[in-house]
């Protein structure tokens, strides 16, 4: 391979996670939207949501007490994305610079309003509806996941889930509602299992993917996914009739979501994963509400992972019990 050759393939290469750990920490900000005030060594970028101090490669978070280092963890920090999804949004949005000056460069900012598609557009892109692909995804949440057929085939009917028309493994697709019902977001999730594609359209701020009736709950519970809110659900609205479980897509609970539970007095519980980002979320939830009369906020961890992997834990401790009295 030539020089010049090889130089254009280091240039398209996709860059690692180190690369993407050194994308300027004062940049991402100005990338997200937020404003920076050199404070001697230091920068600070301060909103209703964050009072972040970054200085060289390390920042913290005044305002939810937590802190990282390098452009990954401060991405998912911003947007509530897990590891795999923080990386894809860097990797797209900055670009290697050229090989005799190496590292990433920073993009002229964030595409306009304008210049992005129309959620309509984007579904009819990524997330046509193919029925005849329905039975691919079903067992996936059935069989795989250990979803209740009956709460499937329910939020199939009403078409808050179904397949996309992607072949040969389908995608599937779960509707964000907004509190009066209309459509304005999706989260994808591959069928393919442990698959890291699982990107967001349209809007997961004020509108969610939700199991159960928001406006009629008395406990609502915030999650980080879709299968996990089904999980949760499966897990435990026998024990609750009046239950909602709601996807964040993500680790951060939406203000939206916070205000409607207390506008209505339900009794709030954040479900997040077990893990640091989930303890980050719940922090941050917290410390929003604290000054919130008469809000009853707690938290719910699962004992594994995340939801699903409790709920597959039961189900398999179940069927090892049934075996054990057929022995008997």
């Amino acid at each position: 391979m030539s020089a010049s050759a090889f130089q254009l393939e280091a240039a398209n290469a996709a860059p690692s996670a180190d690369d993407l750990r050194t994308i300027s920490l004062p940049a991402l900000l100005v990338w997200h939207g937020l404003d920076l005030k050199p404070e001697g060594q230091s920068f600070r970028a301060r909103t209703d949501r964050h009072n972040i101090v970054v200085t060289g490669n390390r920042w913290f978070d005044n305002k939810t007490g937590t802190g990282g280092a390098g452009a990954i963890d401060l991405q998912m920090h911003l947007t509530g994305d897990d590891f795999p999804a923080a990386c894809q949004t860097l990797a797209t949005q900055f670009r290697p610079l050229a090989a005799n000056c190496p590292g990433i460069a920073f993009p002229a900012g964030k595409p306009a309003e304008s210049d992005r598609l129309p959620f309509p557009q984007l579904i009819a892109k990524y997330a046509a509806r193919d029925d005849s692909n329905w039975p691919i995804a079903r067992a996936y949440l059935v069989e795989t996941r250990r979803i209740e057929a009956a709460i499937v085939d329910e939020l199939h009917d009403v078409g808050s889930i179904y397949a996309n028309d992607h072949r040969p493994n389908p995608s599937l697709i779960f509707l964000h509602r907004t509190d009066c019902g209309k459509v304005v977001g999706a989260t994808l999730r591959d069928t393919r299992h442990e698959s890291a594609f699982r990107p967001t359209l349209g809007n997961k701020l004020r509108a969610w993917f939700a199991v159960g009736s928001l406006r009629e709950a008395h406990s609502v519970v915030a999650v980080e996914s879709p299968i996990d809110a089904l999980s949760y659900y499966t897990l435990f609205a026998s024990r609750n009739d009046r239950l909602a479980v709601v996807s964040c897509s993500g680790s951060t609970v939406p203000d939206e979501l916070l205000w409607q539970a207390y506008d209505r007095r339900q009794r709030f519980v954040v479900g997040l994963d077990n893990d640091a980002a989930g303890e980050r979320g719940w922090q941050k939830a917290w410390n929003d509400t604290v000054d919130w009369t008469g809000f009853k906020i707690s938290s719910d961890c699962p004992r594994l992972k995340d939801w699903n992997a409790d709920l597959q834990a039961s189900v398999q401790a179940v069927s090892i019990t049934k075996a054990q009295k057929q022995t008997v």
